[in-house]
């Protein structure tokens, strides 16, 4: 048994590279897994790079990378409650243009936001690797409409920068920073912003 700190959370991991905190519970990252195989998704998180391995020795979080537009963006996994397929939403009368509308998920009302508009960016054609990832924040739970969800991604918090005052296109406020897993640069998603039901 394996075991590993992230602030305060300490995460076990046994012989099968199943991954629980000291109450027995999943790790987050086991739930956004098993979120991904529900929603038909690839659950291969493939082999750790050597940057991934040296990360793991480190001070890091793990972020779900996904496609919103035409550029992959992280999103924190403690902030995601599962990852579902999209369905037929209501639309309610009046609402901005970025609200899709609601569902219901087990007998909750959420809202569903098209990210890419709530973002300012491009809409993308709609395909059937498109997913809706249901994020928690302060004010209750959101579904985020994105392209497609690729891997989760270790990302050391001494290699996170801050946002650049222009980050190619979207409202810097959208942005909690900069990180980079595997040599390329991750816009990490401020979800707090990102899930904000425009005022009407």
């Amino acid at each position: 048994m394996k075991r590993s700190d992230t602030g305060s959370n300490h995460v076990n991991t046994d012989d099968s590279g199943r991954t629980s905190n000291d109450r027995g519970h999943p790790a987050p990252v086991d739930i956004i897994l098993a979120g991904r195989h529900a929603a038909g998704c690839d659950m291969n998180r493939g082999p750790l790079s050597e940057d991934q391995l040296r990360i793991g020795e480190e001070d890091y979080e793990e972020f779900l990378c996904v496609g919103i537009s035409d550029e992959t963006y992280g999103i924190n996994i403690l902030q995601i409650k599962e990852i579902i397929k999209p369905r037929q939403v209501t639309e309610i009368p009046r609402t901005p243009s970025s609200v899709s509308g609601v569902i219901s998920l087990r007998g909750m009302i959420i809202p569903v936001l098209n990210t890419p508009e709530q973002l300012g960016l491009k809409p993308p054609p709609a395909t059937s690797e498109a997913r809706v990832v249901v994020v928690k924040t302060s004010t209750g739970c959101t579904g985020l409409l994105v392209n497609k969800v690729f891997k989760v991604v270790r990302v050391s918090r001494s290699c996170v920068e801050s946002a650049p005052a222009v980050v190619r296109g979207i409202d810097r406020t959208f942005v909690s920073g900069i990180g980079r897993a595997d040599n390329c640069m991750l816009i990490l998603l401020n979800v707090e912003r990102v899930a904000e039901i425009p005022p009407w």
